[in-house]
This record gives C-alpha cells, structure tokens and sequence, in this order.
C-alpha cells in the first residue's frame, strides 16, 4: 500500500491538461481561464471622483477668497465631461465616478460643505493633493497582466472580465465525465427496494461534487455484479476524460472492477492506500489517458475519495494549484484507532471542529451536518481537546 501523498502525487503526475474552448462572459462562471487577461486601458481610465462633492484647484483654495469661499461654476454627472475653464476661485459641484477635470487636484465632499447659493465653503475640512480622486492608471495601466491563466472564475473574476471588456475568453474545457455505480444490490431512486436492496445514493453524492467544481456529468448509470455488463459500459466510456466506479474494488467475490479494466486496457497505477475510509482505492489510466477512479462503496469512503484525490486530480487538470492546509482546534479527544491516515466527518463552528458520531463508513447517516472532513494523521498519537487539527470542507 502506498500513503495519501504518494497517491495524491502520482495522480497529479499522470493528469493531462484539459484543452481550451472559446465561451461567452455570461456562461464563464466557474470555469478556469487558459489565457492571460490583460488591461485594455488604464483604470481608471480618467481622474475619478471618489465622492460627491465639490472640485477645485488646491492652489486656489489655499489663495482663498474671503472666507475661504469658493464659487460653484457648474455641475458635473457621471458619463459625462465638464467642457468650460474655471477660472481662479470657483470649483465644481460633482458627482460620484464622474472625471474631474485634469486641472482640479482636490475633492472635499459634500457633506463636509456650507453651501450660500452658488458659493460654498468647507470650514472643517482640512484638503490635500488629489484628496478623494482616483487618480487616472492608479489601479492598473495598459497591457498590464489582471488575471493569470489557471485563475477559477468566481463572481468577483466575472466583473472584472466584463469591465475589461471580455465578451469572450478562452477557458479549459470541461471534462467529460461518467460516474458508474456497480452492485447487485443498488436500486435507482425513484425505484421499489426490497429488504436486502439500497438506494445508488454514492451517485448524487459524486454528481453533486461535480456540480460544485460547475462540471456536468455526461454519463450516469447503475450496473449489476455481470462481468459481460461491466467490461461492455467500460469499453463504451474509454473516450471519457474521467470515469468513476463506486463499488466493487475490495477483496470480494463480486468486486470484478479491477480485472474488468485490465482486460480493457486501462493501466493500474495503484490500488490500495494507507487511508481509513477509502482503502481500496483503485486508480488507473486509459490508453487515452483519461483517469479512471474505482472507489469503495461504503458512502462515506467514496465521498473521502473524492475530497482527496478526484479533486487533486481536477486541479492538476486545469491547472490549478492543490489547496492550502488548514488547520482548527478540535473540541475532544480522539483516539487513535488503526496505524492508517484516518479521515472523519466533523463540523466547523466559531473556528473549532465537532467530530459527527457515526457507525462507520457504511453509515448512511455519517456526514449529515458535517461541514468537512478532519485528518487523524498515520503517525499521529492520540488527538488531544484543542490541538490543531487539518481540515478539508466539503465545498
């Protein structure tokens, strides 16, 4: 058996980066960019009003008139430009993001202002050079690089590629996915289960993952314990750039998922981890270089397996960096139950870790108000109430 990481690593080496297609802004949210997006213009691309309120030369207000007033000379809106000259000793009443004339150095705003009909005076204000304006190519200039390539895009990535005036961009493309749940005893949702059958729930589980990371799934589908069935659907999904079984790649008499890839051409990378739940871990390749996972039926290991290592395996793919570690205080004791990496359902609440009571990994029951899972380290002891502990959220 090798350890989380080298299996992490292993997946990480043997991933293909995903091509690139051409998509339109409004259908780019959570997609990954395969381009560098650079700056049209300088932003912002004029001296902007960061306030409203009224905008004169420094130099004037510090001459002063009587009473250090100023005349208003006229107003200015956003979108629209201020064609006149002032002369010495009036301002401009303004408007927020309108753009303040080149020759005006100083904003105080409005509420800050005494205004005697068309004079006004700031009596508390104390004005300095360029005082709310934002000052043209402040924030960024021509050709200067705003988003990198490999950058997921959230909401926050959509409005900036619409204010740099991305109509369109270049993002990875995503990958064609099929999930396969294997067994006798698997019974689709909206099917009658007998007293010795269960729901496919492993499904939804791994398709609600995939909907996390925005990827539709092209294929979905249950298939009994038939080895003729089995290595038939293998062989109609080796095109796919991502196969997942659930189910039948322990030590049993019906786990026939192993043999059935081999006799397919898919290539054993490895199989079995040093993890508790998720030991059986299949992964492999297929002779297009799709990666194919066989994961453990039990509901809580497939969704472990998931976590750690289909997820390790997208990043890789759209090249993206592996997450961050972090860490919480865990709110108990944990003892140690077997000398393997052991992953646990807990919640995160007010920057602390409640483990969830559950009865295993077949526990359909056992991430229900989890937030994430917890890791029980190979060579770590017995965990003690408040120590650090690493933490992966579901989402």
């Amino acid at each position: 058996m090798i350890s989380v990481q080298e299996a992490q690593q292993l997946i990480i080496s043997s991933a293909i980066s995903l091509s690139s297609e051409t998509v339109e802004l409004e259908n780019a949210y959570g997609r990954v960019l395969a381009e560098d997006i650079l700056a049209d213009r300088d932003y912002p691309p004029f001296n902007r009003a960061a306030m409203d309120g009224y905008a004169f030369r420094l130099a004037d207000y510090e001459l002063g008139t009587t009473n250090k007033e100023l005349k208003i000379a006229g107003e200015l809106f956003a979108g629209h430009t201020f064609d006149g000259d002032l002369k010495q000793g009036e301002c401009l009443k303004i408007m927020t993001g309108a753009s303040t004339p080149p020759a005006l150095d100083c904003i105080i705003q409005v509420e800050l202002a005494v205004v005697d009909e068309n004079q006004v005076s700031f009596p508390e204000a104390k004005p300095k050079p360029w005082q709310n304006i934002a000052r043209k190519g402040e924030d960024c200039k021509e050709s200067d690089i705003i988003l990198q390539k490999n950058t997921f895009i959230s909401p926050t990535e959509m409005a900036t590629l619409a204010v740099l005036g991305k109509k369109y961009l270049e993002v990875r493309k995503q990958p064609k996915v099929a999930i396969i749940s294997t067994g006798d005893e698997l019974v689709p949702v909206g099917g009658s289960v007998n007293a010795f059958q269960i729901r496919d729930s492993n499904a939804y589980a791994l398709l609600a993952f995939f909907q996390s990371w925005h990827i539709p799934v092209a294929r979905r589908q249950i298939v009994r314990d038939d080895t003729q069935a089995l290595s038939q659907l293998v062989s109609e999904l080796l095109d796919f750039d991502i196969i997942v079984l659930s189910g039948g790649v322990s030590m049993g008499a019906a786990d026939y998922v192993p043999k059935i890839l081999a006799e397919n051409g898919v290539r054993n990378i490895f199989h079995k981890i040093k993890l508790k739940p998720g030991k059986p871990l299949w992964f492999g390749q297929t002779p297009n270089g799709g990666a194919v996972f066989g994961l453990p039926g039990n509901p809580l290991s497939a969704q472990v397996c998931f976590k750690l290592f289909i997820e390790t395996h997208l990043r890789a793919a759209f090249g993206l960096n592996q997450p961050e570690i972090k860490k919480f205080p865990i709110s108990v004791n944990r003892k140690k139950k077997v000398k393997l990496d052991e992953y646990f359902p807990v919640k995160l609440s007010n920057g602390q870790l409640f483990p969830i009571q559950f009865n295993g990994s077949g526990d359909v029951t056992s991430t229900v108000g989890s937030t994430g899972i917890a890791l029980h380290a190979i060579q770590q002891d017995d965990i003690e109430e408040g120590e650090l502990v690493e933490y992966l959220s579901w989402i």
